[in-house]
This record gives structure tokens, sequence and C-alpha cells, in this order.
């Protein structure tokens, strides 16, 4: 590295404090119904589902039974969940999804309101009781029993009519996914009745794979042909199905050409940093991979050249990227990391592709391997995702990486110039929560980076909605990506997200590696911290942005511009102050640029597809610490003031009546916001990238954040989240050097020791 690159500077850990509680929102009610109004709706609505469920054949479900539970518009908060009504009525609480309504605002413009749909697994006794305790007399009950009620909307046995519309008209046999209902010591008898039904619907019962992973789903892969299907979707336990449709690796958008391929590395050493990768294979003698890369063969079936081919593309791609600057004689250098080559492709049967069989070996791999931190997956199942639906792929994935001890790169999918946009969306498991979905960015005319055609688009689900999170150059028609071709002699000019992939893997990993603070979940907040978007926002052609050309531009510094990395974790219901090291006093009258990224890891929740992260932290930003509110006795006005400054008309106020706001004045806002605009805001989501462009130096003062820890589980606030931030003060237009004078002001952090490349290298 040069004498005169400025590391980021780590421990800013040592400038959080401890933050008291804050109440929350106030809980408007003005908009439901009195009890006795919902108590007599509510009352006819199980006597419906009574008789619906007296009326279903016994080969259609078991012992107990899914029963749907609909909540108000507006009450999706985890605040607000029926606690005290399922726990009463004896109901066992197996999951949620959201439900939506499209109304019009007050200007006419279409609005859509949210709704929670509770999944609750009962049997005939509990409906009993269920309808005996809504004959009480209403003192005789609890209050929070009679607050959920007056919050149902309606409550209902389905048939799961609408399953069948998530296959196209033009669907043919093939395999699907089922993902049931969680039934515990019912599991048996829900697999079994299952199976007998299949059989008699024409089905055969040896395509069927399936795992549990109660309390959570069980996942089931099958063949059937579309007569079959509507039989088998009628089981009352199964929550929803897809077609679980794999095409084998993606198409290469090119061909051999006739550039050669540039010579192997000189010397005898390796890195020391590992990649693992998930793909077709590669070959082991082949001239710049046989010292960089160890083949695995957890999958015992014959190798397939199609598949190798895609894999030695894809291990070029972590090891050396796009190959464009490299022509015949030139010297390619020692690669910053090496690869584990895990070979999953081909299927067993050619004619039968279950995916099943790589979510099996990775479950059986990964844990295995604490020495690798970061995987690549450039194949997966094809398909736009879907809000209710989550595939066992993503889950287990993000089961993997829930406490942050690896991270997963992950393609999102070359269908992004299909003609229907809904068909564009990103594909399983690119919509992981606790990875990385990565996609292809290209070049326009006047060289300006743009989308790929065709790299998949956005959103993601609830809990990681910007997707892809990072785009990584992919190639295109006109800028095709210069690959390894398998022949070791020849490069192969190809394009697709599974070649930015692995640049993104490369990257995390050679971070890790290089930085001694910093681990996956680091690694993840500093790559998103360090991406650059050519419109400075994200959106969901290319996520957060590019990814930059080299780790020094991640772990790198200049002099007016300092990056601050934090390490901590918070309890959930708890709050953080997070001081943001901002050099005050300089000579300056110019922008000041505070951009922050958050990232968490959480365990998923697959049985609540709205509420799939099971952590999230909400945060606030104050800009200056002195600045606060004054209210008027009745409200109608209120000014901003300085509490130094303006301290004697402060006082004389006060002695009017009126009221100093308890904290300073957020630049995130002050009015209090319901949970639909507050998810609109990223709350749940894992990973939050924000920006405050400030004009005036001189309005800051002491800036900070305030971190909000929250649980989905109300009863759960024992578990700490994990969580890595990046805060990033640019003083744009400043001349002199920002980057020593924090180190100055704030010596309690810590300048990072970044490894050169010699240092993570190895003889062998």
């Amino acid at each position: 590295m040069e004498n005169d690159f400025l590391p980021i500077l780590a421990r800013g850990e040592e400038y959080i404090e401890f933050e008291k509680n804050r109440p929350g929102p106030p809980i408007n009610k003005d908009n439901l119904p009195s009890y006795e109004e919902a108590r007599l709706k509510l009352l006819a609505n199980i006597t419906l589902a009574k008789e619906k469920i007296k009326e279903m054949p016994d080969n259609l479900r078991v012992s107990d039974v899914i029963v749907n539970l609909k909540m108000a518009i507006g009450y999706t908060a985890k605040s607000f969940h029926p606690v005290n009504l399922i726990k009463q009525s004896g109901a066992e609480d197996v999951g949620s999804k959201k439900w939506t309504r499209t109304t019009t605002d007050k200007t006419g413009k279409p609005k859509i309101d949210v709704g929670k749909n509770v999944f609750l697994r009962i049997n005939q006794e509990s409906l009993q009781h269920f309808d005996k305790m809504l004959n009480q007399k209403q003192s005789q009950l609890l209050k929070g029993f009679i607050e959920d009620v007056q919050k149902i909307e309606d409550f209902y046995v389905s048939e799961n009519n609408s399953l069948i519309d998530i296959f196209s008209a033009d669907w043919e046999p093939g395999r699907i996914e089922l993902v049931f209902h969680p039934f515990g010591e019912l599991e048996e008898e829900v697999i079994s009745k299952f199976i007998n039904l299949f059989q008699a619907a024409g089905g055969d019962k040896q395509k069927i794979n399936y795992k549990s992973y109660y309390p959570g789903p069980m996942f089931m892969s099958l063949y059937c042909g579309r007569d079959t299907l509507k039989q088998i979707l009628k089981f009352n336990p199964i929550r929803t199905a897809h077609p679980l449709l794999f095409r084998g690796v993606p198409m290469f958008r090119g061909g051999l050409s006739g550039f050669p391929l540039p010579n192997p590395p000189k010397g005898d050493y390796r890195s020391s940093v590992l990649v693992g990768m998930f793909d077709g294979g590669i070959k082991e003698d082949h001239p710049l991979l046989k010292r960089y890369v160890t083949a695995r063969n957890p999958i015992i079936t014959l190798e397939s050249e199609d598949d190798i081919e895609h894999g030695i593309a894809v291990a070029g791609s972590i090891l050396y990227g796009n190959l464009k600057g490299y022509g015949a004689g030139s010297v390619l250098p020692t690669p910053p990391v090496t690869v584990e080559s895990f070979r999953v492709l081909p299927l067993s049967d050619p004619y039968d592709i279950n995916l099943y069989e790589v979510i099996d070996v990775i479950e059986e791999v990964v844990p295995k391997r604490t020495d690798i931190k970061v995987f690549n997956l450039s194949i997966g199942p094809y398909g736009p995702i879907e809000e209710d639906y989550i595939s066992r792929f993503t889950y287990v994935l993000d089961s993997l990486s829930s406490k942050g001890e690896r991270l997963f790169t992950v393609a999102v999918g070359n269908d992004g110039d299909m003609p229907n946009e809904e068909d564009r969306r990103i594909q399983a498991p690119a919509d992981i929560i606790n990875g990385l979905g990565v996609g292809s960015y290209t070049y326009d005319t006047n060289n300006t980076i743009i989308r790929a055609p065709y790299s998949c688009i956005g959103e993601g689900r609830e809990g990681c909605k910007v997707k892809p999170d990072i785009v990584a150059f992919g190639g295109c028609e006109d800028h095709p990506y210069h690959l390894l071709g398998k022949n070791g002699s020849n490069k192969l000019l190809a394009a697709g997200t599974s070649f930015s992939s692995p640049v993104v893997a490369s990257k995390a990993a050679e971070l890790i590696g290089r930085c001694g603070v910093a681990d996956p979940l680091v690694a993840r907040a500093l790559i998103v911290q360090s991406a650059v978007h050519p419109n400075e926002e994200h959106d969901k052609h290319l996520g957060f942005g590019a990814i930059p050309d080299s780790v020094e531009e991640i772990l790198g510094c200049t002099e007016n511009k300092v990056t601050v990395l934090y390490k901590n974790r918070i309890l959930p219901t708890k709050f953080a102050k997070v001081n943001i090291p901002f050099v005050e006093g300089l000579d300056y009258r110019g922008p000041v640029d505070i951009t922050w990224t958050i990232a968490i890891a959480t365990p998923p929740n697959p049985n609540h597809s709205e509420d799939y992260t099971t952590n999230c932290i909400e945060d606030f930003f104050y800009p200056n610490s002195s600045i606060y509110q004054i209210s008027s006795p009745d409200k109608k006005n209120n000014f901003k003031r300085h509490l130094i400054n303006d301290k004697n008309e402060i006082e004389q106020l006060k002695v009017k009546g009126w009221k100093l706001s308890t904290n300073p004045i957020t630049a995130s806002g002050n009015i209090y916001k319901n949970e639909q605009q507050r998810r609109a805001n990223f709350k749940w989501d894992t990973i939050v990238k924000k920006s405050m462009p400030i004009n005036k130096y001189q309005s800051i003062q002491a800036p900070y954040l305030v971190l909000h820890g929250m649980d989905r589980n109300i009863a759960n606030t024992s578990d700490f989240i994990n969580y890595a931030i990046a805060i990033t003060v640019h003083y744009k237009k400043y001349l002199g050097n920002a980057y020593n004078k924090t180190i100055e002001n704030y010596n309690k952090l810590e300048v990072v020791r970044v490894r050169s490349i010699n240092e993570i290298m190895i003889r062998g």
C-alpha cells in the first residue's frame, strides 16, 4: 500500500452512551368498533368456521385445523398482535402474512392499506372454549382480550383456492415446493395423511423430499402435474406452494473467443484467505486455477461439462475478476483469496431436478467449515420471489448466517429483461436478509454506470427491501465480461449476475482477511457504506450502488472524508446514544455530508412472511445537540431555540407556560409515524444506509444517532442484537486535514491496521 493511505478508524463504540428509554407512539383506537359490535361479528365468524371444519373431508385435515385471524387495517405492529386472545382461546399462533386493500386518499389517489392475517392452529375443544368466552359478560373478561377482539376483522377457514393462481396457465408438470404450517407433535400425522392424499391424486411418493424446521415450517419438494396439484392444495396444513424450477446453470451470453488467456501468476505463494463457492465444479488441472482452487465433491454424480464451464468462470471471477485488461503474454497478479469449490451440480436426476439436494449439501458443509467466512452462490431456482412465499433455500442461508458469523453473496438472477415487470423481480435465495443479493451493472454510451439489462430488480421482501443490495460489473453485449474459458487457453466473453456476485464475495473475504477488526457483519456494513450510486440514492435497479474497485477504497479515508467503525450490541427495548466523531472549530463554512450504514444479523422467522426479521435497530439522527423545540401552551406555535445562545428567551417562555422538548430536534422527524410509515423507512430491515447533507458546517454541533433495539417477540428482551455501524463525515470543500484532527480530538479511536497483500500470503 502507498504511504499516504489513510485507514478507517475503529473502536467508535467507545463513544456510545446509555440513553434512557422513550415512550412509543400513541395508540389510536378511534377506528375500532365497540366490543359488543366486534363480539357479535366474531361469534358469527366462529359459527361459520365450525360448519366449514365439520364439512371438511377427513383426508384434507388432521385433528387440529388452521384458521385465519384477519386483523383490522393498520394493526400490523408487534404491539397489536392478539397475544391475549390467542392465549385465552387455547389456540396456537403458527404464523402470519400481510393482506392489503386498495382505497383512495383525500385527493382521490390510490392508497394501499396494509393489515395482518394471523394463522392459528386450533382444535374443536378450543373453538368451543373461544365461543364460550365470547358469550361471557364483558366484566368477566381481561382488558387485553377485549381489546384484541376489537382488532379482528374476520375469522375463517381457508380452502386454499388462491394457491393454484401462483402457477401460470402454461405451467407444465414439474417440481414444486410446498410450505406446511408447523404442527409439532402432529407432524407425523400431517406427513402420513398428505402422502396418502398425494398418491390418491396420482402422485409418486418416491418423488417427495421434505425437511422440518419446527417450530418453523416444514418444506416439501415433490413432482406433480396440474390435476394432482389442484387436489393436494386443498390440504388444510399447507400454507403456500410455488414452482421449484431450476434450468441449470445460467446460460452464457456469449461464447469462446479468439482472445487467449494471460499467463498464470508467478511465484509459489497463495492467499490464506478463503472463499467458498457452491457451483458446478472445476477442472483441477486448469492452469489458472490449479494452485488457487481446491475441488470438493460432496455430491455423488458424474461431472457435466456445462456445469464445470460455469464453475470455472465463477471461480475465475472470485480470483481475478474481469480479465479484460489482461491479454496474451501478460501475467496475472497473485489472487488476494483462494477458493474452496464445492461441486453441487449436476443433480441426480436430469429429468427431475430437485434443488433440495443442493440445500442439503449446504446445510451439511457450511457449519463444518468455520474457516470459511464468505460463500458465493451463483445458482438458484428460477422465478421471482413473492411476498408470502419464503423458500427453503433462502431460509437455510439466513439461518446459517443469523449470528453474523458468515456472509453469503448471491446472484439476483438474469431475468431483468422479461416483458412483465413482476417477472423481473429478484430470485431466491437473493432475497436473503443476512447476506448480500448482488446484481450487475454495465456502462451506457457516456460511460455512466447503469443496470445491466438482464439483472433482476427489487424490491426485496420485508426485512431487506433494498435489493439488489449491491452491484458489480457483470458485462453486457456491448461490454462483455472476460472470463476463464474451460479449455485453459482462451477467454470466454459473456455476461451475467453469476459473475458479479463472486466479485463481491472476493472483496468481502479480502476485507475480512486484511482488516483485523472486520468480521462478516462488519464487511457487509462497510461494503454497503462504500458503495457508489450514480444518483446518490438507493433504488430497485442498482440497490445501494456499485462496489468499489479495490478493498483499499472500502477501508480507506481521505483528509476531508473520515469513516469510523462501531461494533456493539443492544438489548431489545433499549436505547443507545451513538456520538459521531465530528470535528468542531474548523476554519470552514461549507457543506458537510454525514452518511451511516447499520447492519445487523438476525434469526429469520419463516412463519411470519411480513415479519421475517426477528430483530431490528431503529435509528434517529440529531445534527445539533443544542437545538430544541419550544411549544406554546396551546401547541399552536413552536420555535427552534439554542439551549445556550437562547437561554434567557427560553427561561422567559417557560415562565409563560411554554414547554421545551425532551430531546433535541431530530432530522429523522419529530412527528410520530404509524407502523406502515416506519416500515417504509426500513424499520425492520437488517441493513440501512442513510445520508444527511447539511449545507452549513456551523449548524452542526455534537451530532449523534439514537438507536432503539427491537424484537418481534414482545416477551423476549434478553437476547442481544449484534450490530455494526459505519459512519462517514465528509467535509466536502474543506482543504485541511480533518482526518488527523478527528484522531486528535477523539483519542479513543483506533487507526485500523490494514495488512498488505503480502502479509496474507502463504507458501504453497
